[in-house]
């Protein structure tokens, strides 16, 4: 079972960087109707560290299918943590905090 599953990991990863990428797009356009300071610049960091936790995914699940021919460095137990873990939290992280700076006045607004 794991080697159907292996690639659909990544394949999730794959869709928020391209979530990302349509946020950056929607925000620059906001911002810039709004004057709004160009911070959508960290979209694109936070898109590059999901796309390295996304390589490192299929990188790890190669290795694990064929540990006997995997260089060791990729089963090492500080890899995930180094290349797969520390890049997604952090951005998505940069994600939520840019969505809300720049979409956070939709829950602020008041209905009348």
């Amino acid at each position: 079972m794991i080697v159907i599953t292996t690639p659909l990991g990544a394949i999730g990863l794959l869709a928020l960087v391209h979530l990302g990428m349509l946020f950056a797009n929607f925000s620059r356009r906001l911002g810039s109707v709004t004057k709004m300071a160009r911070r959508y610049v960290w979209f694109v960091w936070a898109n590059y560290l999901i796309a390295l936790a996304a390589v490192s995914q299929i990188i790890r699940g190669i290795a694990a299918l064929a540990p006997e021919k995997a260089w060791p460095i990729l089963l090492a137990p500080w890899f995930p943590l180094v290349t797969f873990h520390i890049p997604l939290a952090i951005g998505i992280t940069l994600d939520l905090w840019m969505v809300w700076y720049y979409w956070g006045w939709i829950w602020r607004e008041k209905v009348a």
